[in-house]
């Protein structure tokens, strides 16, 4: 059963069983009233015959009293008999067309009630039976009958104009109930297709339900729910390509490491190879040969070294840091290089660089590399420039040098492993800088202009304070 067929016939249930349960006590409330006024009716005209007969009773006159018996009730037309006892209690006159009944007498006894009213179950229906004492101390009673028909008759119509009203009242509940169920199921059905639609994986759409009320809200909130499928699922396929270019990326660098790691092994291996095939030949081993061998394996030991400094993870210990303190040490062990080239180095502002948490080996190796960067770039000799600054996060640390700058084409490669364009060295020493910086949460890059020289800037966090 549908939906819409279940909420038209509650409702026209409803509707009835309301119109039902109205209707049953107005009937109750309706019959009593006029039973009551029935009875005060019946016991006005008890009162008034009785004063009017109580003389005839008196001197017996049978011929006066039913006369007035009888008047009363061709007037009073719900009226069905009437009789009146003498003194003694004997049916002294009444109105039945075929004698008195046998036990008319115990149909409603006062029992020396002044009035009594007994409802009376007859071949013609329910009467009610209204007693009266004619004459107190005596046996002389005055009863009379009076039908139900009025009541009846007026329930008849009540009836008749019940049912048109029932008939109408359920017409227009299943007009309503059908009314009320497209108002609901309309929108359901919008939910139904829409929540098919999701279903299929087709995010972002959205479901048009323009009310204001709980329906409404529902609307708004499954839109809602669309469009954050439709975000999250486009930051899913993001982050599936993204995965898959990184991963792409990875092999390509390690196909660049390879690469880079084979050409640079080969020059000393050819010359081991060479040397050891002229030993075959001659195996007396001079010493400028056995120093050859030696630098060449020292060589290779070196960019195996520099290599796995590149590849391997390394686990970090991590203290407060001063980076001036840090700068000065570095500069000392530098001071060789720096005092041979012809190089002046002026620091600004490094007294004021907040304290950094790092690891202090690697950051040395971070800034020594950078410096003896600067000191190659100048072979001339000149100037170098390293100074600092903060904001509310980070503290950067640059290094300036008056060199000739680096070319605009290499500059994408310079942080690629095994990338140089020095005559010796491995091309390890800004990948391996990079990496050390970026695992500290900050960040290595520079600028140049050739011909007028190159800024290295180091950024790190600062310490976070605890509380």
């Amino acid at each position: 059963m549908k939906l819409r067929t279940k909420i038209t016939l509650l409702t026209t249930a409803i509707a009835v069983s309301v119109v039902f349960f109205t209707l049953l006590p107005i009937r109750a409330v309706v019959i009593n009233a006029f039973r009551g006024e029935l009875e005060k009716k019946a016991v006005s005209i008890a009162g008034n015959l009785s004063d009017r007969i109580a003389n005839h009773i008196l001197l017996k006159d049978y011929f006066q009293t039913a006369k007035a018996l009888k008047e009363v009730l061709d007037k009073e037309k719900d009226l069905e008999y009437i009789f009146v006892t003498n003194e003694e209690g004997k049916v002294f006159a009444h109105t039945f067309n075929k004698g008195t009944p046998p036990d008319i007498l115990t149909w409603n006894p006062l029992y020396n009630k002044a009035i009594n009213i007994q409802l009376l179950d007859t071949e013609k229906g329910y009467i009610r039976d209204v007693g009266m004492n004619v004459f107190q101390g005596t046996k002389s009673e005055l009863h009379l009958g009076i039908r139900e028909d009025s009541l009846s008759r007026t329930l008849a119509k009540m009836r008749y104009l019940t049912i048109p009203v029932i008939m109408a009242v359920i017409l227009l509940a299943v007009i309503a109930s059908f009314i009320l169920s497209r108002l609901i199921t309309n929108p359901l059905k919008k939910f139904v297709e829409f929540t098919k639609v999701l279903g299929q994986g087709e995010f972002g759409v959205k479901v048009d339900v323009p009310y204001g009320d709980e329906i409404g809200y529902l609307a708004r909130n499954f839109n809602t729910l669309s469009m954050q499928l439709k975000s999250a699922k486009e930051k899913m396929e993001e982050a599936y390509t993204y995965t898959h270019l990184l991963q792409a990326e990875k092999l390509s660098s390690i196909g660049q490491i390879s690469a880079g790691l084979a050409h640079e092994l080969k020059n000393p291996m050819t010359t081991l190879k060479m040397m050891f095939q002229a030993f075959k030949e001659q195996p007396d081993m001079t010493k400028e040969d056995a120093e050859v061998i030696n630098n060449e394996i020292e060589k290779i030991d070196q960019i195996l070294t520099n290599f796995l400094g590149f590849v391997k993870q390394k686990g970090f210990h991590f203290s407060r840091v001063d980076l001036n303190a840090l700068i000065d040490r570095v500069l000392s062990v530098a001071t060789f290089d720096i005092g041979s080239s012809g190089i002046v180095v002026q620091k600004d502002l490094l007294d004021a660089l907040p304290v950094v948490k790092a690891d202090r080996a690697l950051l040395e190796q971070v800034f020594l590399n950078l410096v003896l960067n600067a000191v190659q770039a100048m072979p001339g000799g000149g100037e170098m420039r390293i100074s600092g600054k903060s904001d509310d996060r980070f503290a950067e640390v640059m290094i300036w040098d008056k060199g000739v700058g680096i070319p605009s084409g290499i500059r994408s490669k310079i942080f690629d492993p095994f990338f140089t364009t020095k005559d010796e060295g491995t091309g390890l020493g800004l990948s391996i800088a990079y990496n050390i910086i970026k695992s500290h949460g900050g960040n290595l890059f520079f600028n140049s202009n050739e011909g007028a020289g190159t800024v290295f800037t180091v950024r790190l966090p600062k310490e976070v304070e605890d509380g």
